[in-house]
């Protein structure tokens, strides 16, 4: 082989070792984020897992579920400035098997989320396995590589119960007035709560009976068959007026469900504020012994010299 050859081999064989080791020195590829929207511009959230799916949707800057119940606005919010802010690298898999090792194919995944801004989809995408501590493996729906973002599937719920406004039934504002029908009428005079009947309240337990309806608390949507009574029927004025919350004891299951004149629906309330809630005039009195008590003070005070 000529030396002209020799050269123009070896030439080109330092370009080569040249570009690898210049390939070698770049820096890596910089974090960026795997959706692209705008948590401001989405107007209705879907997701779907197990044969389960649920929506919900803005409304006029409300966020509600499927049926028109309010739904839990601040959590949607966090939801989707999670999801807008996650950020990734370099790609976790890129092969159609290790993507359905991930769960995150369209024939295999934990959830599907999809995101809608007026008529447009903005995001679509799988979310399958965990690689660790609050993170979670995802993958466009449109295919591609496989990713892990900072994310974890619990906080894309299936059900209405994960979405929904679990304040719908509390007051708005602060009690003026509170009637426990057949039982008690309580009226706010002056800072304090007095009853019309005259009783003697105890100002400690009708504090937190008051604080049962101000910071008033739904953990489920209600499907039960309701009694045709009710085992509670309260009225009270807040700042947007009157209303009336009645309250059902189911015996058998021993579960506590709430309706409300403001807002259709049934909803399961906590055993031990229903129990509060549904307290009767003579649980919120002061106690007998007390008054004898202050009955004795009061005569020895007078009797001593």
């Amino acid at each position: 082989m000529n030396r002209s050859i020799l050269a123009g081999l070896l030439a080109l064989q330092v370009l080569i070792v040249g570009g690898v080791m210049a390939w070698n020195l770049q820096e890596p590829e910089k974090p960026g984020d795997f959706f692209d929207f705008s948590p401001e511009a989405i107007t209705k959230v879907e997701i779907q897992a197990d044969g389960n799916s649920i929506s919900v949707v803005n409304a006029d800057g409300s966020w509600q579920l499927e049926d028109g119940k309010p739904a839990d606005g601040s959590k949607v919010s966090s939801v989707l400035e999670k999801l807008a802010t996650a950020s990734t690298g370099w790609p976790v898999a890129t092969s159609s098997s290790t993507a359905e090792r991930f769960e995150v194919t369209e024939d295999r995944y934990q959830k599907r989320l999809t995101l809608h801004a007026g008529e447009d989809v903005v995001a679509d995408a799988y979310f399958g396995t965990s690689p660790g501590y609050r993170k979670v493996h995802v993958s466009s729906a449109d295919g591609g590589p496989v990713f892990s973002i900072q994310f974890s599937n619990y906080e894309l719920g299936t059900d209405n119960t994960a979405w929904l406004d679990k304040s719908l039934l509390r007051s708005v504002g602060s009690l003026t007035k509170l009637v426990h029908q057949g039982e008690y009428e309580l009226n706010l005079e002056e800072n304090a709560w007095a009853a019309v009947s005259g009783a003697e309240l105890d100002s400690d337990t009708v504090k937190k009976v008051i604080g049962r309806f101000e910071n008033l608390s739904v953990f489920s949507i209600s499907d039960d068959s309701l009694p045709d009574d009710p085992t509670a029927e309260l009225t009270w004025t807040d700042d947007a007026g009157e209303t009336t919350l009645l309250l059902y004891h189911l015996t058998e299951s021993e579960e506590w469900v709430a309706t409300s004149d403001r807002i259709e629906g049934q909803y399961g309330i906590s055993t031990y504020i229903a129990k509060d809630m549904a307290m009767q005039l003579d649980e919120l009195l002061v106690e007998e012994e007390e008054e004898a008590e202050e009955t004795s003070s009061t005569d020895e005070s007078t009797t001593s010299p």
